[in-house]
């Protein structure tokens, strides 16, 4: 059984630690999209920038344990112009993130809205945590007469 830590940051420095960057910098040609990753009580969103990125050049998947996240953004289409300078990039994509057995992996969901992506990824019922109720036992009364 995990036991989450009980300071959320911690969580989310380890998720941190866990999301890939790829190399560093990307490529002049490249990018890498910027990525959050939030950790509430009952989730964990990663929430990824992907702007001109179309629902059809993005990939999702849990394998071998891990969230897969890769993408391609095109180029702008120049012909016909002198491209005077270009500065945003473009190129195939991929970011990783190691899940922890706490996350449940079969309900995870995704929306591209607006050029921002948002993956969910559920905490485990059993990984929350829980209150146990004090039972009452026996009343002081019925204690003593129990004992007379």
């Amino acid at each position: 059984m995990t036991v989450l830590p009980t300071d959320p940051f911690a969580l989310l420095s380890d998720l941190e630690r866990q999301f890939s960057r790829g190399s560093g910098a990307p490529a002049r040609t490249g990018w890498l999209p910027a990525a959050d990753v939030i950790a509430s009580e009952h989730e964990i969103r990663v929430i990824m920038d992907a702007p001109g990125v179309s629902r059809e050049d993005l990939d999702i998947e849990v394998r071998e344990g891990a969230l897969v996240i890769t993408g391609d953004r095109k180029p702008i289409d120049v012909s016909g112009s002198t491209a005077q300078r270009i500065e945003r990039g473009w190129g195939r994509w991929s970011r990783t993130m190691q899940l922890r057995e706490h996350l449940d992996a079969d309900r995870i969901t995704a929306e591209l809205t607006d050029g921002v992506l948002t993956v969910t990824i559920p905490i485990a019922e059993a990984a929350k945590p829980r209150r146990i109720e004090i039972g009452g036992g026996r009343e002081p009364a019925q204690l003593r007469t129990a004992a007379s």
